[in-house]
């Protein structure tokens, strides 16, 4: 045999044993690959129900605030509105309502839905009956693409008052099971409802959405074994690995899922790798120059690229990312080399993460508004949760913001503000005043940003308002104090029979009317009933005042405008109306709850005696009225409202009730004076 044929014959034996561990290997890693795509469809099907499971998690958190807040507020015009508001910015939910425990639809974001309701619905009941969160089955409905109805019992000390509902669109549920890129190439993933009706399926959910999972496949529905996995052929005449949960296995009870790993995809790799293997040995078997060829690629190229391609993750932002080490030689050296200098910039940014974590941590419990802007740009980077609660957004409005003004300045100038005072209007209509102070400062690395912080002082600026009624009220009262003891004191004397008995009834009108100052005076800091704060005041003027109304508790702010207002009006009485001198007449004061939340109070003066038509009218409205329906308006938040009669005053007094004491319900209580 000539040396070629022996060489070749050589090669061929050579060849013998790398083919057998070719062979063996192929079985080996075909295997493996079985294992590893079973596994890979498991992951699959679990985390695509676990995102189901964060969607519907989702909607209990919002059917819980939207239940909660009903039942506090209760039914209220506008509801439907409100929660067409709330559907129109979370576009997964086709509709969102609220029914009481009858199944009327009480508010809805479809519109009105006062004559609407879901009593006969399979979710509804459910959740009626078990008190917990319910996941409906899929609704097809004429007109409307097919979705998937949700229902949360709203609770009251153990029973059922209200059920929340909201629905998910199938076709937004299919769009958002997978990640883009997530799923492998001819993989699948199927959600479906306890009927077997299909949900949302990923990839082509126009086809299979509203059909119900194939006979064969049906049984895996309602599995008892928890879920497994299985090679099939799909509807779409696709192999795969299909792992499947049933719909009462964990993370997503309720509902099916099952999520399909092409079979073909998964193993291309390994053919591949089976061809390139061949080609190898045939290399290997045509020179030794091609065996160190391919040698080189294997010990070079690979951990090379492997170590290119951990640098590119790196740099792309994946900071976990490292390369496999080769102990020994340079390539193991180097890779050694790059993962310790990747350890060590991770390490830094953590730390710098931790700093700036625990830098906003402070900044957010700080009770002043903190707002950060570049410069020169001028775009904010930062508020604090006290400037986001308080301050409105920075593209909030169409015109200019006085608040932006200092930070503006800062920015563009460099000039800083101290000690600036701004009115701002809340949200809600109501007004407050910031003090403003902002200034350019120069931070890491020699950037400058501006910082404005801003601090409410409209509870101050209240009390400074408050102090200087309260002032000009002292002086009004000490003109009017004399006028409402000669009124006591002719009052008394025409009703007492004796000097004696006179005395024991004006010093103790008297005695009630320090009492009524001192009861305006110590609600500062407590809560006085009205019909107490009344009595206190008028009860120095004796029968001829009386009062009635059911319990109402005012706060100290409102006792002390409550309180003014009466003695406005009973001095005014004493004045120029009923209860002055010689008019031998009476007041009645009246007050009832309305429906609307309201509390409507009368002042009534009856006369039998006219005002004398010589009687100078006073050509201007006084201090005295000017004080009651700004004590109405402004801190009792209502209106006042007068007639001039005959006879004496009519003030007609409404303003918002301020609580609801647990007495609310009790019978009216009737005093005479």
């Amino acid at each position: 045999m000539r040396l070629s044929s022996r060489i070749i014959a050589l090669c061929a034996a050579a060849v013998l044993p790398a083919l057998a561990i070719q062979a063996w290997h192929e079985v080996a890693l075909r295997q493996s690959r079985i294992t590893g795509v079973e596994q890979e469809a498991r992951r699959f099907a679990l985390q695509s129900a676990s995102e189901v499971a964060r969607l519907l998690e989702g909607a209990r958190n919002m059917l819980a605030a939207v239940g909660e807040a009903h039942l506090r507020n209760g039914t209220f015009p506008g509801c439907s509105e409100g929660l067409m508001a709330l559907r129109a910015r979370m576009d997964r939910y086709a509709s969102i309502g609220v029914a009481d425990a009858s199944g009327r639809m009480l508010c809805s974001s479809n519109g009105d839905a006062s004559s609407g309701t879901i009593a006969n619905r399979a979710y509804f009941q459910a959740a009626i009956a078990s008190g917990q969160f319910q996941v409906g089955s899929l609704v097809a409905m004429g007109g409307r693409a097919p979705f998937l109805p949700v229902a949360l019992p709203i609770l009251q000390d153990g029973q059922v008052v209200l059920v929340a509902i909201a629905s998910y669109e199938s076709a937004w549920l299919s769009a958002n099971l997978v990640v883009e890129g997530a799923l492998p190439a001819d993989g699948s993933v199927t959600i479906a409802d306890r009927d077997g009706v299909i949900v949302a399926r990923y990839p082509q959910p126009e086809r299979f959405i509203a059909t119900r999972i194939p006979d064969r496949f049906l049984p895996l529905v309602n599995a008892p074994d928890g879920g497994g996995v299985m090679q099939v052929t799909s509807q779409d005449g696709t192999n795969r690995m299909l792992a499947y949960l049933p719909v009462d296995a964990p993370p997503l009870e309720g509902l099916y899922v099952s999520a399909g790993y092409g079979t073909a995809a998964a193993f291309a790799e390994i053919d591949r790798a089976t061809r390139r293997g061949a080609l190898m040995i045939v290399a290997g078997l045509a020179s030794a120059l091609a065996a160190a060829w391919v040698f080189g690629r294997l010990a070079l190229r690979d951990p090379v690229d492997r170590l290119l391609d951990t640098m590119r993750r790196w740099t792309a932002g994946d900071r976990g990312a490292r390369t496999k080490v080769t102990e020994g030689w340079e390539i193991g050296r180097l890779a050694a080399g790059f993962n310790a200098m990747a350890d060590a910039v991770a390490l830094r940014e953590e730390k710098l993460r931790q700093q700036e974590a625990r830098l906003r941590a402070v900044l957010d419990q700080m009770p002043v508004a903190v707002v950060l802007a570049e410069i020169p740009s001028g775009r904010e980077t930062y508020r604090n949760a006290r400037a986001q609660a308080l301050l409105p957004p920075a593209d909030g409005g169409a015109g200019p913001d006085p608040l932006a003004e200092p930070l503006r300045l800062a920015v563009a100038e460099g000039v800083a503000t101290d000690g600036l005072e701004l009115p701002l209007r809340r949200a809600d209509g109501s007004e407050t005043f910031l003090a403003v102070s902002a200034a350019a400062v120069a931070a890491a690395g020699g950037e400058r940003i501006a910082v404005a912080a801003f601090l409410d002082i409209g509870a101050r600026r209240h009390a400074e308002r408050q102090q200087a009624l309260l002032t000009a009220e002292l002086r009004h009262r000490v003109k009017n104090a004399l006028a409402v003891v000669q009124a006591v004191a002719a009052q008394t004397l025409a009703q007492s029979e004796s000097l004696e008995q006179f005395k024991q009834s004006f010093s103790g009108r008297l005695t009630h009317l320090a009492r009524a100052q001192d009861a305006l005076f110590e609600s500062a800091n407590g809560a006085v009933e009205l019909a107490a704060l009344v009595a206190s005041t008028l009860a120095p003027f004796g029968r001829i005042v009386s009062w009635a109304g059911p319990p109402v508790l005012l706060p100290a702010k409102q006792t002390l405008a409550m309180a003014l207002v009466l003695h406005e009006l009973a001095t005014n009485a004493a004045k120029h109306g009923a209860l002055r001198p010689g008019a031998e007449g009476s007041v009645s004061i009246t007050w009832a709850l309305t429906e609307a939340g309201q509390v409507a109070m009368e002042w009534d003066e009856a006369a039998p005696i006219a005002l004398p038509a010589a009687l100078p009218r006073p050509q201007r409205r006084g201090f005295g009225g000017r004080l009651i329906e700004r004590c109405v308006a402004y801190d009792l938040r209502g209106r006042a409202d007068q007639e001039m009669r005959p006879g004496g005053m009519l003030w007609r007094l409404s303003f918002p009730r301020p609580g609801r004491p647990a007495e609310i319900d009790s019978a009216p209580i009737e005093m005479m004076g």
